[in-house]
């Protein structure tokens, strides 16, 4: 396996930035269908809107994500005339980075058994990666999932499935479809294996 250092160190240098060290305020912590009701849509009786546009994550997230896509995704190449096996030791190598960027974004507040929602960084570093096609289709079928079942969830995990569906007809052969899987449904799962809930940080 080649590696390019600098392509390597730039993708993990943006990756591997706690989302948390971005809030530079009080914030509260909301899950989906509070998020729905609370910010997006004027509650009964508020006088304004909560300006969850104001947060750096909401600006700083999805190009982030992008950075980190566009140079992770080239920091690991097969050496010349590799066999197979020698082949997928670039995939492996893009799938731990990958996944270990997401454990970092999705980090949030372990006491109160909360993992943040890195809905900007995804559909950065969906962008990125995935064929232009998919990477949208996948954002629009996962958040038109989280919509409608007010849930964040099953919005990764339709993000996942519509990757994979999706991915089979533009990647064919291509084995770095399982990453791009893994990836787009990782903030669920993860979320799963922590036994903790999923929020976005808001203004208060």
């Amino acid at each position: 396996m080649v590696i390019n250092w600098i392509y390597l160190a730039v993708g993990l240098l943006f990756g591997l930035i706690p989302p948390m060290r971005l809030l530079n305020c009080e914030c509260r912590y909301l899950i989906f269908d509070e998020l729905w009701t609370r910010v997006l849509r004027r509650p009964e009786g508020s006088q304004r809107r909560r300006r969850w546009w104001k947060l750096p994550l909401v600006w700083i997230d999805p190009v982030r994500g992008y950075v980190v896509g566009t140079f992770l995704s080239q920091a690991f190449r097969a050496v010349p005339k590799a066999t197979f096996v020698q082949s997928q030791i670039p995939v492996v190598a893009l799938l731990g980075c990958v996944m270990w960027v997401l454990a970092v974004q999705t980090a949030g507040r372990e006491r109160e058994r909360e993992s943040l929602s890195p809905a900007g960084f995804m559909a950065g570093i969906m962008l990125a990666m995935l064929p232009l096609t998919v990477a949208i289709s996948a954002i629009v079928i996962g958040g038109a999932t989280a919509i409608a079942l007010q849930s964040y969830t099953y919005g990764y995990m339709a993000a996942g499935l519509a990757t994979a569906g999706i991915g089979v007809i533009f990647l064919m052969g291509n084995t770095k479809l399982g990453v791009y899987v893994l990836m787009t449904s990782a903030p669920a799962w993860m979320n799963w294996l922590r036994g903790t809930t999923l929020v976005t940080p808001v203004r208060c």
